[in-house]
């Protein structure tokens, strides 16, 4: 039996207008999510360091990482789209084909982006690189899960046709169709917050220090996977079968591995 809710429709709002202002539920969602995980990181720094200050400026470096990587990775997606550029008429043309190829955001390119951003302001002012490494695992899937939320607002990220799930009657965003979608982005905000509360539990331990945000990226890659299968949009390309995503999936998961490897590796020479 199809469990069809009609009351997506109730949620389905990519933008509401406020005080005669339009505004994006998925921005409105990720500042929430920026903000809740912002202010976790730096109460963590100021427990550790007594000074937040640098946490902060910390937050908005990654954040500019967040913003480069995951537009510049949104247009590798479109490098099909390119050679529009060049047959535009008028600059605002330029501006609309330059928009349609780096407009969208893909999580794994942001991702990417405040990690070496994270690591090259951590070395240039000096920072325990350590400290904030750690802290950062804690950040990334609050912010993210909040971000998916805004996703099921949005209707972007939608999942398969499935017999559990909702339907968007009368939508506007012709890409869903109206038919039963399993809510995929529900599941990976859910699938977000439980790996926040599995990092607060490792964040207590001294044996983890150093190691956190490696764990963060295994669990999330090993995640992300799999729940690529449930999502119905194709917009980040397939080779193989397998979305861009899930190849990137098995890299950072491959990664994470040999960096706890190699950190543990260390950590027992350093014990003889």
């Amino acid at each position: 039996m199809c469990l069809r809710l009609d009351f997506w429709r109730c949620f389905l709002f990519p933008v509401f207008v406020l005080f005669g202002r339009e505004f994006s539920m998925y921005a409105v969602m990720s500042v929430l999510g920026l903000l809740c995980g912002g202010v976790l990181f730096c109460q963590r720094i100021r427990k550790k360091t007594q000074d937040d200050t640098e946490a902060i400026l910390f937050l908005l470096v990654l954040s500019v990482g967040i913003l480069i990587g995951g537009h510049a990775l949104y247009g590798l997606t479109n490098l099909e789209k390119m050679p529009r550029l060049f047959e535009c008429a008028s600059f605002s043309g330029f501006i609309s084909v330059l928009n349609a190829i780096f407009g969208g955001m893909i999580f794994y390119g942001g991702l990417i982006g405040a990690y070496l951003f994270g690591i090259l302001y951590a070395k240039i002012k000096k920072l325990d690189l350590v400290l904030y490494m750690d802290s950062a695992a804690l950040f990334a899937p609050i912010f993210h899960g909040f971000a998916r939320v805004g996703c099921f607002f949005g209707g972007c990220c939608y999942g398969i046709e499935s017999h559990f799930g909702f339907a968007a009657s009368g939508n506007t965003i012709t890409s869903i169709g109206d038919v039963s979608r399993f809510p995929v982005q529900l599941l990976e905000a859910t699938c977000n917050f439980l790996i926040a509360l599995v990092i607060c539990f490792l964040l207590k331990s001294e044996r983890c220090k150093g190691r956190v945000f490696y764990v963060y990226l295994a669990l999330y890659a090993f995640i992300r996977f799999f729940d690529e299968f449930l999502r119905g949009d194709e917009i980040r390309g397939f080779i193989f079968g397998l979305s861009t995503s899930q190849f990137i999936s098995i890299f950072v998961e491959i990664f994470a591995l040999v960096m706890l490897c190699t950190l543990s590796i260390q950590e027992r020479r350093r014990r003889i």
